[in-house]
C-alpha cells in the first residue's frame, strides 16, 4: 500500500472509533437537555434555611504536610461560615511524624473551642482514606464522651474556600437526603491574553470541572443514577455511617476512595444528592450577583503536577473502583450501567483523542502543500468526518454553556473560541489527560499497587490490602484580601432571610453610597426592616447569637437582681441572662453604647459574653429581674440541666430555647434533633 492508502485506512478507522465512542455522549447530552427543559428543578428557597434547628455537624480535614495553609484555611472557614460556631466541630487528621503540620493544627485548635486535632495511630503518609477512617473513629468516641450525636460528617481538603452557606444548606437538606455533594469550582485568575499561557494548566481544570459540575453531575442526579463523590464538599449522614458498623468507611487501598464510597453507597440504596444552588451576594462595588454554593479550590498549574493528580484519578476510578465486567454483572438499571461505562471509557477515550492529532497535522499541512485529501469529497468517510466535526462543535457548545454559567463570557472565549473548533486549552488538556492515562496504565500493570477488585470485593472496606502512600498535591492558599470577597455582608444575609427584596437592597445600596450611611441604619430609618431583623442578620455575620426571650421563666433572671445595679443596666440598655464559669452572658441591643462591655467588665470584674436582642426584650428582662421577685425559682428544664452539667454551652442554650419557644416542641425533642441529647443504649 502506498503512503496515502495507509493514511486513508488510519483516518477511516479513527473516524469510526470516534463515532463509536462519541455517539452515546451526543445522545446522552440531547436527552439530558430535553429532560432539563421539561423537568426544571425548583431552586432551594433560602428563606427556609433557618426554619429548622441547627444540628451538630462534623467537618473532617485530612492533613499531611499542610503547615503552610492549614491555619489560614481554618481561620477563613470559621470567620466566614454562616452557622452557629457551637453547632459544628472541625476535626483535623494529622500524623505523628509531621511535626510542622501538627504544630500549625495545635495552634489553630488553641484559638477555637470547636477545632480538634486527631493524631493518627500510624506514621504518615498512609492514604487519605486511612486518615479519614481514623478520624471518623475518633469522632464516634467524641460523641460517646460528650453524649452528643453529629448529624453528618463533611469531608474537605486542606486548601479550600468553603462557601459560607454550605453548613446552613447541609443542615436543611439532611432532613430529606442522606448524602450530599456540593459543586467543586477551581479558582482561577481573570483570563486574558497576558496570563493565558501562564495559567493554561489551571484553566484546563476550570473547563473540565465547569462542564462536569454544572452539567454532567446535574444530569446524573436528575436521572436518578449513581452520582460520584468529588472527595471534597462531600456530606454523609451519621445514619449512613452507622450502616458500616465497625468496618472502615473507605477502602484504604483505593486511590479514589471517594468515588468508590459513593458507588458502594448506591449499592446499599443510599443516593447522593447533588446540590447545585445559587445565593445572592453584594459585590465589592455594591452590586448584586449570584454565586454557586460550592467549594472553591486552587488546582495545580504545572504540567507534571496535573499529570500526577490525574494519573491518580484515572487509575483509581477506571482501574481500581470497578472492572468492566462489573458494569454488566451488577443488578443496576441500564441508565446506571451506562453512567458507569461513561466513567470507565475515559481511559480509552483519553488515548483515542490524542491519536487524532497526527491526522490533524496532516490536514493542516495539506492546506499549504499538494498532499491528497484524506477523505474524498462526499465519500462515506467524508460524511463520517463531517458528523465527527458536528459532535466536536456540540461538545464545545456544551462546555461553553457551562463555562458561561460558572465563570462568564470571558472564560468562554479563552476556553472554546481561541481559536474556534480546536481551542488551544482543549488541546493542552487532552495532552495532560493522554500522558496521565499512559502513566495510569503503567502503574496498573507494572507498578507496586494493590490489584483492583470489583465492587462486591471492596464493599466491606475491611479487607487488608497493601497500602498506597498518599501522593498528595502540594497546596497554596489565597491572601486575606482575596478571601474577604467570599465572606458575607449584611445585605447578603438580609436577602437570604427574605427581609428585603433584591430591588429594595439595590435601591438602598445606591442611596447609602451617596449619603455614606450604614445600610442597616438606612433600612431601619426607612422602616424596610425592624430592629429584630437587623440584629438577627448581624448575629450571622458577627457570630453572636440572637436572644429571642419569648418565655422569661426559661432563664430565671430574678437570681441576678442582687448582682447588678439596675440603674447602670438601664443606662447601658443591657441585661444579664445566664451565668457562666467566668462571668455572665449579657444581652445587648442596637441602642447599647459601644463601651457597654468595657464598663461591665471593669465594674464587676467579670467576663462578658455578648448576645443580641431587641430593646423591648431588654426592658422586659430588667422588669422581670427586678419587679417579679414573688415566687420561687421556676422548674429547671432539660436544657438548663445540660448547661449546668457542662454538656452544652450558653450559645447552645439560647439556640435551643429559641426553637423550643417558637415551635412549642418538647425540650428533649429539640435537643435530640440538634444532637445535644443522646439517648443511652
Amino acid at each position: 500500500m502506498v503512503f496515502y492508502d495507509w493514511v486513508y485506512v488510519y483516518g477511516m478507522v479513527l473516524v469510526c472509533l470516534y463515532i463509536l465512542f462519541g455517539i452515546d455522549d451526543f445522545i446522552w447530552d440531547v436527552v439530558s437537555l430535553v429532560r432539563r427543559a421539561f423537568y426544571k428543578k425548583k431552586p432551594l428557597d433560602l428563606h427556609l434555611l433557618d426554619s429548622v434547628p441547627p444540628k451538630l455537624l462534623a467537618v473532617v480535614i485530612a492533613a499531611w504536610h499542610e503547615d503552610n495553609v492549614i491555619e489560614d484555611v481554618i481561620d477563613n472557614f470559621i470567620a466566614s461560615a454562616i452557622y452557629p460556631k457551637s453547632m459544628y466541630h472541625v476535626f483535623i487528621g494529622v500524623y505523628p511524624n509531621d511535626e510542622a503540620t501538627c504544630g500549625a493544627a495545635d495552634a489553630i485548635a488553641g484559638r477555637y473551642a470547636n477545632v480538634h486535632v486527631i493524631m493518627n495511630d500510624r506514621p504518615g503518609p498512609t492514604s487519605k482514606a486511612q486518615n479519614i477512617n481514623h478520624v471518623v473513629r475518633q469522632i464516634k468516641a467524641f460523641e460517646r464522651a460528650r453524649k452528643w450525636r453529629f448529624a453528618s460528617i463533611t469531608i474537605h481538603d486542606s486548601e479550600e474556600v468553603v462557601h459560607p452557606y454550605e453548613l446552613l444548606v447541609t443542615n436543611y437538606l439532611l432532613n430529606t437526603h442522606k448524602a450530599l455533594q456540593f459543586p467543586v469550582i477551581p479558582l482561577i485568575q481573570k483570563p486574558g491574553f497576558k496570563n493565558f499561557f501562564k495559567n493554561i494548566t489551571t484553566g484546563t481544570y476550570a473547563d473540565e470541572f465547569a462542564e462536569n459540575h454544572f452539567t454532567a453531575m446535574v444530569n446524573r442526579d436528575d436521572a436518578g443514577v449513581f452520582v460520584p463523590s468529588a472527595g471534597t464538599g462531600f456530606v454523609i449522614s451519621m445514619d449512613v455511617i452507622d450502616i458500616f458498623g465497625e468496618e472502615d468507611l473507605m477502602l484504604e487501598s483505593c486511590l479514589t476512595e471517594d468515588y468508590l464510597l459513593s458507588l458502594v453507597l448506591y449499592r446499599k440504596g443510599v443516593r447522593m444528592h447533588y446540590v447545585l444552588e445559587k445565593a445572592p451576594r453584594v459585590t465589592d462595588d455594591d452590586k448584586i450577583a449570584w454565586d454557586f454554593i460550592s467549594t472553591r479550590s486552587i488546582f495545580p498549574n504545572s504540567f507534571m503536577a496535573a499529570v500526577r493528580q490525574k494519573t491518580r484519578w484515572i487509575l483509581g476510578i477506571t482501574m481500581q473502583s470497578f472492572m468492566l465486567r462489573d458494569i454488566f454483572r451488577e443488578k443496576f438499571k441500564f441508565i446506571v450501567r451506562y453512567t458507569m461505562y461513561r466513567d470507565y471509557k475515559a481511559k480509552i477515550g483519553n488515548l483515542l483523542v490524542f491519536m487524532g492529532y497526527p491526522m490533524l497535522i496532516y490536514f493542516l499541512v495539506s492546506l499549504f502543500t499538494p498532499l491528497p485529501a484524506v477523505y474524498r469529497l462526499f465519500s462515506l468517510a467524508w460524511y463520517f468526518s463531517l458528523f465527527i466535526t458536528l459532535l466536536m462543535v456540540m461538545r464545545q457548545v456544551y462546555r461553553g454553556f457551562a463555562n458561561f454559567n460558572v465563570y462568564g463570557m470571558r472564560s468562554v472565549f479563552f476556553s472554546c473560541l481561541f481559536p474556534p473548533l480546536l481551542p488551544i486549552k482543549l488541546i493542552w488538556g487532552n495532552i495532560i489527560n493522554f500522558v496521565a492515562t499512559l502513566r495510569a496504565y503503567k502503574q496498573n500493570f507494572f507498578g507496586s499497587r494493590p490489584k483492583g477488585g470489583n465492587v462486591e470485593e471492596t464493599e466491606g472496606a475491611a479487607h487488608k490490602k497493601k497500602q498506597i502512600a498518599w501522593a498528595k498535591t502540594d497546596h497554596t492558599f489565597l491572601s486575606r484580601e482575596v478571601l474577604l470577597r467570599y465572606h458575607r455582608k449584611l445585605g447578603d444575609i438580609l436577602l437570604e432571610k427574605g427581609y428585603v427584596t433584591i430591588s429594595q437592597l439595590r435601591s438602598a445600596l445606591n442611596e447609602t453610597a451617596k449619603e455614606k450611611q450604614f445600610i442597616g441604619n438606612y433600612l431601619m430609618q426607612k422602616k424596610m426592616i425592624t430592629e429584630r431583623e437587623l440584629l438577627t442578620a448581624l448575629s450571622k455575620i458577627k457570630h453572636i447569637e440572637y436572644f429571642e426571650m419569648l418565655d422569661m421563666d426559661d432563664y430565671n433572671l430574678r437570681q441576678f437582681a442582687d448582682a447588678f445595679d439596675r440603674g447602670l443596666l438601664n443606662e447601658l440598655v443591657v441585661a444579664p441572662i445566664l451565668k457562666t464559669e467566668d462571668g455572665f452572658v449579657v444581652a445587648f441591643c442596637d441602642n447599647s453604647p459601644m463601651y457597654a462591655q468595657t464598663i461591665l467588665r471593669s465594674r464587676y470584674g467579670i467576663a462578658v459574653h455578648a448576645v443580641f436582642t431587641s430593646r423591648q426584650n431588654i426592658g422586659r428582662a430588667l422588669e422581670t429581674m427586678y419587679e417579679s421577685k414573688a415566687g420561687g425559682a421556676p422548674a429547671k428544664s432539660r436544657v438548663m440541666d445540660l448547661f449546668e452539667g457542662g454538656v452544652i454551652n450558653y450559645e447552645q442554650v439560647i439556640i435551643a430555647y429559641n426553637h423550643i419557644n417558637s415551635s412549642k416542641e418538647d425540650d428533649c425533642d429539640v435537643l435530640r434533633h440538634m444532637g445535644l441529647l443522646r439517648d443511652e443504649g
